[in-house]
């Protein structure tokens, strides 16, 4: 896939060649530097989109910074599942760090690269890279909780086992964009050198013909966005049947059984809003790079500039919507953004304490029924123990807590 400056250079190419072609040579460096000089759109159209971006580069670095405090924070936090939405989050943070603001100004404020080319290199690479760990971080917590709840006799993956999945996303992030590092360099289009306009450069991916370039976004394309919707689509398909399909024997006969199907069923709806918030931001800007490889003619359309706009700030607008979804449908990130904007008037939090002690109380609840379970259903089950009793119900206060808070 090009990355944001070359496609912006394409739709920007042909009003340049038009003035190349023009019959009135002594206008042409004037008219030439009109386009770079004059806005490429209406001056509050412009406006609009600096504000658009300026908002979801702050919303989206301030946001995803607060969940990676809130997780380090609190030690009941540290979950197998929130060390992978920490991987989301820096993701994201790389994004909104690097993609958003330098391709922002390179694209529409300047219309041409200023940046040097190790930050061409750099920018092109973070946003391929962002991408992939967003996708595959979603994966990997498709298959932890495909794992824990259609096979849940399994043991469940232990905080070593996350991290080392982390490790193996952020490899295969950084290996497979890797030639999008090695062709992206500076390059003059031979108008402009043409026009003299020897200080402005273009950040592009130098393939030695069309069809290297086609191939490589493709497959680019399929490995960081079809591929992994494939697999969310397919996990999440079957976990949806499992929750809120079909009842398993004795489920939701009692509190406990209740509470821990309402667990399930609320964190698989917050990652399958997660998933759908991704796909939703990235397919139109994806459909966009299909067609427009296919047909480059697409970026001779009047007007194509703003369908490119709309398409280009929806997909960078994904780095921002995370946080939000997790202070909207998780107490726990709620209860930690609370605590972090605990200082402005309008934020309360008592409402949490009071939760969390409905909740302890109802924990405790559950774990002497389950107790009780374990003494009605064997005479002989307390002498097959050689803990105390009181370990015994430590154990299932344990259980109860780990599906409760979740």
């Amino acid at each position: 896939m090009e990355n944001m400056t070359e496609i912006f250079t394409v739709l920007l190419l042909p009003d340049v060649a038009n003035v190349t072609n023009g019959t009135k040579a002594q206008h042409r460096d004037e008219e030439l530097y009109d386009i770079f000089d004059a806005p490429a759109v209406p001056k509050a159209v412009e406006a609009l989109m600096y504000i658009m971006y300026i908002v979801i580069s702050v919303a989206a670095i301030g946001g995803n910074v607060i969940v990676c405090y809130i997780v380090f924070a609190y030690q009941r936090m540290r979950s197998v599942t929130n060390f992978f939405i920490v991987n989301l989050a820096v993701g994201d943070i790389l994004m909104a760090s690097l993609c958003i603001p330098f391709g922002f100004v390179s694209n529409l404020l300047l219309q041409y690269w200023p940046f040097g080319a190790v930050m061409c290199v750099v920018v092109s690479y973070a946003q391929a890279v962002s991408v992939f760990i967003s996708a595959y971080t979603l994966v990997a917590i498709s298959f932890d909780r495909y794992i824990a709840i259609l096979y849940p006799l399994r043991p469940r993956m232990t905080k070593l086992q996350a991290k080392l999945i982390i490790v193996l996303v952020w490899f295969v992030a950084l290996l497979t964009p890797l030639p999008t590092a090695i062709m992206s360099k500076l390059e003059q289009p031979q108008d402009w050198i043409d026009r003299n306009l020897t200080d402005r450069y273009t950040c592009m991916e130098a393939w030695e013909s069309n069809t290297q370039r086609y191939h490589y976004s493709m497959a680019l394309m399929i490995l960081q966005y079809f591929f992994p919707l494939a697999v969310l689509i397919y996990t999440y398909t079957r976990i949806a049947i499992v929750v809120w399909g079909k009842r398993t024997p004795g489920e939701a006969q009692d509190a406990r059984d209740q509470r821990m199907a309402a667990s399930k069923r609320k964190m698989v709806k917050m990652m399958i809003v997660c998933v759908f918030v991704f796909t939703l931001c990235w397919l139109p800007f994806n459909s966009l790079m299909v067609v427009g490889d296919q047909y480059p003619e697409l970026y001779n359309l009047p007007n194509i500039i703003y369908l490119w706009f709309a398409c280009h700030w929806l997909a960078m607008s994904h780095a921002c919507y995370n946080p939000a979804i997790y202070c909207w449908m998780n107490e726990k990130y709620r209860h930690g953004f609370k605590m972090v904007f605990r200082w402005l008037p309008c934020v309360d939090v008592v409402s949490r304490s009071r939760s969390t002690t409905m909740n302890v109380s109802m924990a405790t609840a559950v774990s002497m029924k389950m107790t009780t379970r374990i003494d009605a259903s064997d005479n002989n089950v307390n002498r097959a123990w050689s803990q105390p009793r009181n370990s015994i119900m430590s154990f299932h206060m344990h259980v109860a807590c780990q599906f409760i808070e979740w």
